[in-house]
């Protein structure tokens, strides 16, 4: 037989896209069929290469198993962070219990090691992804509204005066509105014109842009079978037309959506208007550069609320590296250095994440008092830019 572990190439796209379609989807009923050319263009339009970022066993030349590896960029509080997203984790059916998910999880993470990736995120189950060194983080806050509650903000005769329009790649314009109103926000994805619309409709959603007499007012982006899976307005009061005109789309008398915590204003309006609220883990991630990941988050926390100073001694015993560092916050600036200095904490590897970017963490409760309202981090990943 022969044997093949390795990336892929752009010959192996169209069994590619046939060999995980069967694994995720060969249960769908007709009305709701999905694939992941249509349920993610971002990857697996054949311009962002889906074979090459994929890594794959094949035996005698049938692709046997396959795991995407995504490569991203984040800007986080201006800093440029190197990202992988793990997804279309599959195992051919006839294929299974041979290790093959084992064998390909430990090939994605050597090249994340080798290639110098700061962090790496997915979406699955937490104890199957733990053993790869992946754990819940972040913080995302989830908000309801219904036309109860606009009844009682707006008045109960409230009509929007925005119109909204579904937004396709041709119309430049609003992309480029759309962009900036994105990126106003200390941390993105790396987002362009050319890309933009595929991203925005991932996971089977529809892009729209929001106007007034001509004038862009904000976008959002509905899923097929009626989610709301982002939002944002230019200016925040402007939120609940956006919302009408989303529930006008959806067909519904209310909607569900997340936003970071670190959009302050966007969260201290709805908190005032919303039928309900909660604040839930953002996504699976595993971090291989510690200090680039603190530093960078740290810096969006220090922005958005006062932190007490000091420095903070850490040693980590990383997937990657043991990473001995000071983190230090100043007022607004927060930087992450190499030290010698003995460790105020030592943790290991899941245990770091944890204290850093978890909901609970013990350890958390140890430091000193200076640094206990450091963490967790604002780490926050958008639904449409996950893989």
């Amino acid at each position: 037989m022969d044997f093949y572990k390795g990336r892929g190439t752009k010959a192996d796209e169209e069994q590619l896209l046939e060999v995980i379609d069967d694994v995720f989807f060969s249960d769908d009923d007709e009305e709701t069929k999905r694939n992941f050319k249509d349920l993610l263009p971002k990857l697996y339009k054949e311009q962002y290469n889906p074979g090459y970022n994929n890594v794959m066993i094949k035996e005698d030349g049938k692709i046997k198993a396959a795991i995407g590896c995504f490569p991203l960029e984040a800007t986080v509080a201006g800093r440029k962070l190197k990202v992988m997203g793990i997804g279309n984790v599959a195992v051919a059916k006839d294929s299974r219990r041979k290790g093959y998910m084992v064998e390909l999880m430990n090939l994605a993470l050597d090249i994340m090691k080798e290639e110098d990736y700061d962090y790496s995120l997915l979406g699955g189950d937490r104890q199957r992804y733990g053993y790869f060194g992946y754990e819940p983080v972040g913080a995302e806050q989830h908000f309801s509204i219904n036309r109860q509650n606009i009844k009682h903000v707006a008045g109960k005769d409230f009509q929007t005066t925005f119109t909204a329009k579904e937004v396709t790649e041709d119309d430049i314009e609003t992309v480029d509105k759309i962009l900036e109103l994105y990126k106003s926000l200390p941390y993105y994805m790396d987002r362009n014109r050319e890309n933009c619309i595929d991203v925005l409709k991932s996971w089977r959603s529809v892009p729209y842009a929001a106007f007034e007499n001509g004038e862009f007012k904000g976008y959002f982006a509905v899923q097929k079978f009626g989610g709301l899976q982002e939002i944002k307005a230019v200016n925040v009061e402007d939120t609940v037309n956006l919302i009408v005109c989303a529930m006008q789309i959806i067909g519904s008398d209310g909607v569900d959506f997340n936003i970071p915590v670190f959009d302050t204003e966007f969260c201290d309006y709805m908190a005032k208007i919303c039928a309900g609220s909660s604040i839930c883990p953002v996504d699976m991630v595993n971090i291989f550069n510690f200090a680039k990941f603190i530093e960078a988050f740290l810096s969006i926390k220090a922005q958005r609320m006062n932190l007490c100073p000091g420095t903070l001694n850490i040693l980590i015993h990383g997937f990657k590296k043991d990473e001995k560092i000071a983190v230090t916050v100043d007022g607004k600036n927060v930087t992450v250095t190499e030290t010698d200095a003995e460790p105020d904490l030592e943790l290991e590897h899941h245990r770091a994440i944890d204290m850093l970017g978890g909901m609970f963490s013990k350890d958390r409760n140890s430091l000193p008092a200076f640094a206990q309202g450091w963490f967790p981090l604002d780490f926050f990943a958008y639904g449409q830019d996950n893989v």
